[in-house]
């Protein structure tokens, strides 16, 4: 149902951080959020493995295949535990393409490619949805499904970089950290919380990334990175409890072999949420600001009112 905007800006003083937090919070709620962000950890089910094959394919060029194998599964082990991690591994080695002769390895690439998409034009979206844009009904609907592949296929490029950053200065660290004396007096506690801004600027910088290209909406760098490091620190902050709660929630005896199946799905959909909700964040943040949704030429906007 179409809706007429207050074009009238939020005033100066909602910037402030409570203010903001719940008009975004708002906005996300009456966008549907929890219907998104299942849906999302659905598509995930059948992105997740082609996902991680590219992926692997992408570190392996300048780690190695075995080298990349092992850097995506200690990942994996710290997000969701190893149980998850090892049926997410199996489902990713039944998902590789060993296949000869031309057109068989041209469809079981294409099968990957399209799984791995998936999950992203999904997400494209509900981002679309929090912005308050869609796609122009005037425009190619092949044209605008092949774009939107080729740049879900661009997010899927860019885990692979974002891991492939994260290797290369871990192990740097790593190769620093027997020369220093890490019993010194606050020493230790400095070079945890380095590793840690670490990990928090390249989820900014992909974050960021995600905010910028995924939704049909003209935003500069400047619009998303404030929207970037909020949603940043959310994942970082709720990562503990996600843990602790699937600690002993999603128990072996209660799923049964279900178990994994139900983390991998319980971390979706939380990482699904906090994702719109920094989307959402995004949105008022530049409403608060005064400047308003520019669609792409592609698309067209879904007029909606601000209620306060």
């Amino acid at each position: 149902m179409a809706m007429t905007e207050i074009s009238k800006p939020l005033a100066p003083k909602s910037i402030e951080g409570f203010q903001l937090a719940r008009d975004a919070g708002r906005l996300w709620l009456e966008h549907n959020a929890f219907s998104h962000a299942g849906a999302l950890a659905f598509f995930t089910l059948f992105s997740l493995a082609p996902t991680l094959v590219i992926v692997v394919a992408v570190l392996g060029l300048v780690l190695g295949e075995s080298a990349a194998q092992g850097e995506i599964a200690a990942r994996l082990q710290d997000t969701i535990g190893v149980g998850a991690a090892k049926a997410i591994e199996h489902a990713v080695l039944m998902s590789r393409v060993d296949k000869t002769g031309v057109m068989p390895t041209l469809l079981g690439i294409g099968a990957v490619v399209v799984g791995a998409t998936t999950v992203f034009t999904q997400l494209r979206f509900s981002l679309n949805t929090i912005w308050g844009v869609r796609p122009n009904p005037e425009s190619s609907g092949l044209l605008r499904m092949a774009m939107t592949r080729l740049l879900a296929l661009f997010v899927v490029l860019l885990i692979g970089l974002a891991l492939l950053l994260y290797s290369v200065i871990s192990s740097a660290l790593g190769a620093i950290a027997p020369y220093l004396d890490l019993s010194l007096p606050g020493l230790e506690l400095l070079w945890n919380s380095g590793q840690s801004a670490i990990s928090l600027l390249i989820a900014t910088a992909f974050i960021a990334t995600l905010f910028k290209v995924l939704p049909d909406v003209v935003l500069s760098w400047r619009d998303v990175m404030i929207g970037a490091v909020v949603t940043a620190l959310m994942f970082a902050i709720g990562r503990y409890g996600i843990t602790l709660f699937l600690a002993h929630t999603a128990k072996a005896s209660t799923f049964g072999a279900a178990a994994s199946l139900v983390i991998v799905l319980f971390w979706v959909y939380y990482s699904a949420l906090i994702l719109l909700l920094g989307a959402a964040f995004t949105r008022m943040y530049l409403h608060a600001r005064g400047k308003p949704v520019v669609p792409r030429k592609s698309a067209v906007r879904v007029m909606q009112e601000f209620v306060r």
